[in-house]
């Protein structure tokens, strides 16, 4: 489990909140290893170091399908809970559910280069299909993982994400200022904020050439593009191709330009998002999007790629446009910058928004779900 990632997040979150709710409840959770957080004392988090001597790909696919089990086994589990699709291609004896966050590796060419790849993807989506029940996080995503597993959707209940319980609070002046300055982003000035990966999906290399050629050079707004990659992989080359540019001066920007933070520590999130004078977030795929949500409790306004999920999760609180459409995605920018009206039209509808989304309601309904399994 890497906390950081979208995946982490959830299984932090979610079991966290399980374990709170359910005292008598024990949990154990295994990973490769060790990670810092902080669980309830019903949490048990054991470290199972890969020990497959082949490739990191080989180490990965022993450790999911091999160790994992055999570890589960011997401590005479109830039930088993897979936070991706690595369930056992074989089955495990005991009621078994796995979450299916997206579809995006089995359908995207880009994820699926290499044979190798190919094989392990495939492999793991006919597992899926063996899990006794599937969790996805956002009907969107229901529908994607029934239509590419070939399952009924009875069979796949909903796991939403939620932004962390205390994301809404306000930051103080003092405290928000010293974040800004650590990532170095001026305080003095306005900015857009993009949160998320560099993955193709994410789009960020269209979101950087339309700020560059009509933001950038008109008007005194920065963009933070905040996070980082976690792996070497040509998947993520926009990382490196943005940050270079931007360090040796060649995106050209005259009045605005560009902030590349590096990985943000989560608990600094909320002082960005508060700062922000608008969120962007253009990406073409996504199971869920938890930045969106993120953006909404803190009443920061947004722009996002009009595709079905993000309308599932902020509906008429964002200002859609196609991922790809420079030109709307131009005059949208303009909206913002040009029309205060408009502007603080749109701060007005979030100063009233609750987030339908809570970790304690996801913790509730899963654990439902595993009930009805064991009874």
């Amino acid at each position: 489990m890497k906390p950081y990632t979208g995946i982490g997040q959830h299984t932090k979150y979610l079991f966290g909140a399980m374990a709170s709710l359910y005292p008598d409840l024990q949990i154990l959770m295994v990973t490769p290893e060790p990670v810092d957080v902080p669980m309830p004392s019903n949490v048990e988090i054991t470290v199972l170091p890969e020990n497959f001597p082949g490739t990191g790909g080989m180490r990965k696919t022993y450790w999911e399908q091999r160790q994992v089990p055999q570890f589960f086994k011997t401590k005479e589990v109830d039930l088993v809970h897979f936070p991706y699709p690595c369930n056992p291609w074989n089955g495990f004896g005991k009621p078994v559910v796995v979450t299916v966050h997206d579809v995006i590796p089995w359908e995207s060419a880009a994820y699926r280069r290499s044979m190798t790849t190919r094989l392990y993807q495939d492999s793991c989506r006919f597992a899926v299909k063996k899990a006794d029940h599937i969790f996805s996080v956002s009907l969107a995503s229901r529908a994607d993982v029934a239509r590419m597993c070939k399952v009924p959707e009875s069979k796949i209940s909903l796991s939403y994400n939620a932004p962390a319980p205390d994301f809404s609070n306000k930051i103080s002046e003092e405290e928000r200022l010293k974040i800004l300055q650590k990532y170095h982003i001026d305080p003095s000035r306005r900015f857009f904020l993009y949160v998320g990966g560099y993955d193709q999906r994410k789009n960020v290399e269209t979101l950087v050439r339309v700020f560059k050629a009509s933001v950038g050079p008109f008007y005194d707004v920065d963009l933070v593009l905040a996070g980082g990659k976690s792996v070497e992989d040509p998947l993520y080359a926009s990382f490196d191709l943005l940050t270079n540019h931007n360090r040796e001066g060649s995106l050209g920007l005259q009045k605005g330009k560009l902030v590349p933070t590096g990985f943000v520590a989560e608990e600094d999130l909320p002082a960005l998002y508060q700062s922000a004078f608008l969120f962007v977030h253009l990406s073409t795929q996504e199971g869920c999007n938890l930045p969106l949500l993120e953006a909404a409790v803190s009443g920061t306004p947004m722009i996002a790629s009009d595709i079905a999920v993000h309308h599932e999760m902020v509906g008429k609180l964002v200002q859609f446009v196609p991922s790809h459409d420079e030109k709307k995605i131009a005059e949208c920018f303009a909206e913002f910058l040009n029309d205060s009206n408009f502007y603080q039209l749109q701060k007005q509808k979030l100063s009233a928004y609750v987030c339908p989304f809570t970790w304690k309601k996801t913790a509730g309904e899963v654990f439902k779900t595993y009930q009805q399994l064991l009874s």
